[in-house]
């Protein structure tokens, strides 16, 4: 009979707690030393014979044993959901990382677009600019050489003056001994 009663003991004390917060497992560690001193206050003080036990005591330890077995069960279902809840949110954070990491990537792209875009572009004006000095620059040399031929023709022109005008000088002054020695 002892034993019976030492095994329900036993049996009452197991307490399997899948999921425990900080205070259900400060609250269990003092249950379970109020538990011990209770027995080592019985263990300490003799124990008066116990008549064997009737069915009905035993049937609410069955009782109990059941109520133990649903919230085991229920605590499992609650862990097992919370689990669930868990990858969930893990599968969801993993998609939004990779979401991110996506924008950023095509992002990243469109600037490298633009960027690639706005060189092309910069690099057309230079040539367009340098096409344009060129053009500009071929303009004034032949300006400028337009200018050196006209000065050219003007001083040949004057050369040819003067010399006419001497040669005209000569001419006279050739007349003039010729009629003076008539």
């Amino acid at each position: 009979m002892t034993k019976n009663v030492l095994m329900n003991e036993l049996d009452q004390e197991v307490d399997v707690n899948p999921v425990i917060s900080n205070d259900e497992n400060e609250q269990n560690s003092n249950l379970i030393l109020e538990d011990n001193s209770d027995e080592a206050a019985a263990d300490s003080e003799p124990k008066p014979k116990t008549k064997r036990s009737s069915k009905k005591v035993q049937q609410p330890a069955g009782v109990i044993e059941d109520e133990k077995i649903e919230e085991e069960a229920a605590e499992n279902a609650v862990s097992e959901t919370d689990e669930e809840s868990v990858k969930e949110s893990e599968d969801k954070s993993k998609t939004k990382k990779k979401n991110k990491k996506m924008k950023e990537k095509e992002k990243k792209q469109l600037a490298e677009k633009k960027e690639k875009l706005k060189k092309k572009k910069a690099a057309a004006a230079k040539r367009k600019e340098k096409a344009k000095d060129k053009k500009k620059e071929k303009a004034k040399k032949a300006k400028l050489k337009a200018k050196a031929k006209k000065k050219d023709k003007a001083k040949k022109a004057k050369d040819k003056a003067k010399a006419k005008k001497i040669a005209k000088k000569k001419a006279k002054r050739s007349k003039a001994k010729k009629n003076k020695k008539k």
